[in-house]
């Protein structure tokens, strides 16, 4: 029996060596050592952009994802490729390969940032801050986490400081814009801040 839609490209890629999944931007995302190359969200399957496969996407006509916020949403450079597999399975097939090329090349580029200012959502200022509580590279960040790092500074800068920054560093660990974390990844930050007897900010 055939198989159409999401079920068919999620077929193609099943067996993919190291493949697997988790919740992103309210769908699934898809992994390969890591790095997420396909998105399916409201039966709908979108395969990450890039260099000459972004504007091939979108010659095709494929649609850019839309994620959903409660004001407003953000484009992702993920797009709709669940009509172009029906019709074109075996150039699609190829465009797997070539994405999940580009996802891991965006990954070490990601890992391989000296300087804490080059994460998104961080700058100079931040950078400066955090090596106030001597967080002065990417591993040490990770190392700490959003929360413990903005635990950290509320004690040099007060409890009143901008909620935003512990967004912002939470998206920086992540690879993302603070704007597309989801509110139960900001409700669980917010829970390990106030378990360490930190009121909310």
């Amino acid at each position: 029996m055939a198989i159409y839609g999401v079920e068919a490209v999620i077929g193609d890629i099943e067996y993919f060596e190291g493949l697997y999944t988790r919740p992103m931007f309210g769908g699934t995302g898809y992994f390969v050592e890591d790095a997420m190359f396909l998105l399916v969200d409201d039966g709908k399957a979108f395969l990450r952009g890039g260099p000459t496969l972004t504007e091939e996407l979108v010659n095709w006509g494929c649609e850019q994802y839309k994620y959903k916020k409660r004001i407003g949403c953000a484009k992702v450079q993920y797009y709709n490729i669940t009509d172009m597999h029906a019709q074109e399975r075996s150039r699609v097939q190829l465009l797997f390969f070539r994405s999940i090329e580009i996802a891991k090349q965006d990954k070490i580029k990601c890992n391989c940032h000296d300087r804490i200012r080059d994460l998104p959502n961080l700058q100079l200022s931040i950078e400066r801050m955090l090596a106030r509580i001597d967080i002065v590279d990417i591993a040490q960040l990770k190392k700490a986490g959003s929360s413990e790092s903005f635990a950290r500074l509320q004690q040099i800068y007060g409890l009143d400081l901008n909620v935003n920054l512990l967004w912002k560093l939470e998206g920086a660990i992540r690879g993302i814009h603070f704007s597309l974390l989801e509110h139960k990844i900001k409700n669980s930050l917010l829970s390990k801040i106030a378990s360490r007897g930190h009121p909310r900010a």
